[in-house]
């Protein structure tokens, strides 16, 4: 979105495996996991962008800068400058950070909608139309295979990253067998490689949902298993306030188990666990178009965190990143003809829309108080 692309613009030049703990372990005395944001803000202003960042460094010990934005492939391929916007946005990753900040860099080859080449990203905003020499390209393509490795390079060593995922949600769209699902096996297949040659220290990996819209649960579980090859870490997205079975279910995190999580865990025990995205609402979630009513309280939100911080204890996980800071109600507010799909997290915020704390905030600040084993 070219709002979001101005926001990080503008924020640009105003800023100078362990053993397992027990799940009803309910007062940890340490975290295994960094936690952390991204700074996505509330408000297109200066002000709404420098109040997020600071709010997000203040209460993170790692920030995720989030690189769903497309890919400048004519640049990357052709070894030319990032158009301006796109090298803004990387440079946000290292404005203000503490020395001690982790950075989680994540970028993807795959379209919004997760089934398709990503769009063009450039000074016009993310994901442009795609000229027709990329549109006839599909993810085997060497040329798109080259360029998608160029382009994660360059991203890696100018934001030198502590962790880098190259694919986001990559198990949502695709099924098993599919042409399009063999082409993005054959890009992984020889991205991740030459990655790790070049980055050895670096881990590097893929990031999956819990869900799917289209796939059986146990059919889900198979798909990433077959990815798991080009992947060091089981690195997970998950907003289970939707519950895609009943997209009007209460967003009750007693209606669902303890153990969401675990079957992903367990499909490679070999390998450390992370937590890449999530959030949950506080409020009432309405989409008429997309047929969503679901019920978010403050409360349950407060709910989710608890048991969110102990199944990703209990499974040891490295890193945890929720993605909503504030809720960005002005932000939604001041966009005209907002897609649907934006307002889906626009009340995952441990602040509300006026910048008060939920009783999820106390949740994470004790937690994030504890020190990290």
């Amino acid at each position: 979105m070219k709002t979001l692309h101005c926001i990080l613009l503008l924020l640009l030049v105003v800023s100078c495996k362990k053993d397992e703990k027990p799940i009803e372990d309910a007062n940890p005395e340490t975290r295994s996991f960094y936690m952390g944001f991204t700074a996505f803000p509330y408000d297109a202003s200066i002000e709404a962008n420098l109040n997020t960042y600071a709010g997000v460094v203040a209460n993170s010990d790692i920030f995720l800068n989030h690189l769903d934005h497309g890919v400048p492939w004519d640049e990357a391929l052709n070894d030319m400058p990032f158009p301006s916007e796109v090298q803004a946005t990387l440079e946000v990753s290292k404005t203000g950070l503490t020395p001690s900040s982790k950075i989680l860099l994540t970028a993807t080859p795959i379209s919004q909608n997760r089934k398709e080449l990503a769009g063009y990203w450039n000074n016009n905003g993310s994901q442009q139309p795609l000229s027709q020499f990329w549109q006839e390209k599909s993810f085997d393509d060497p040329d798109v295979i080259n360029a998608f490795t160029k382009y994660c390079m360059r991203v890696i060593d100018e934001v030198q990253p502590d962790y880098f995922a190259y694919g986001i949600e990559v198990n949502a769209e695709f099924k098993e067998g599919e042409t399009t699902f063999n082409a993005y096996l054959t890009l992984v297949s020889q991205v991740y490689p030459s990655l790790k040659d070049a980055y050895p220290n670096l881990p590097i990996f893929l990031t999956f949902q819990d869900q799917s819209f289209d796939k059986t649960h146990q059919e889900t579980l198979e798909l990433t298993s077959s990815l798991l090859p080009y992947s060091d870490y089981i690195a997970m997205s998950s907003y289970p306030f939707l519950y895609y079975e009943d997209i009007q279910r209460d967003a009750d995190p007693s209606l669902f188990p303890d153990n969401w999580l675990a079957d992903f865990r367990s499909l490679d025990p070999s390998k450390p666990f992370a937590i890449a995205e999530t959030g949950f609402c506080a409020e009432d979630l309405v989409i008429s178009n997309l047929g969503i009513n679901v019920k978010g309280t403050p409360e349950w939100q407060e709910a989710y965190m608890t048991k969110l911080f102990n199944q990703a204890n209990t499974l040891d996980a490295e890193f945890l990143a929720w993605f909503i800071f504030r809720d960005y109600d002005m932000l939604y507010d001041n966009t005209p003809n907002p897609p649907d799909i934006l307002k889906i997290w626009r009340d995952n915020g441990l602040l509300d829309g006026n910048g008060n704390q939920r009783p999820a905030y106390a949740i994470w600040d004790d937690w994030r108080k504890m020190s990290k084993d």
